[in-house]
């Protein structure tokens, strides 16, 4: 499982990896609800997206590929 560190601020950020990967995560609106888009460097891992609901300190999730799958954890950090 890759771990994902983020900041818990509702803002763009350049994040890292547990895996020494890095890439971006986007935070938009889209009809009035927050989205937050995971998009990776080097397709390193799958991107993905998530709601407000969905973006919490701990959220373990899978990210299906047409190959594989991939086993996600989102880290909240300072």
């Amino acid at each position: 499982m890759t771990t994902i560190y983020v900041h818990n601020n509702n803002q763009s950020q350049n994040i890292t990896c547990s895996d020494g990967s890095q890439g971006v995560l986007r935070v938009s609106k889209m009809n009035n609800a927050i989205q937050y888009s995971f998009k990776f460097y080097s397709h390193a891992h799958l991107g993905f997206w998530l709601d407000k609901h969905q973006f919490y300190d701990g959220k373990s999730l899978i990210v299906k590929g047409i190959l594989e799958d991939e086993r996600l954890e989102i880290k909240f950090v300072n």
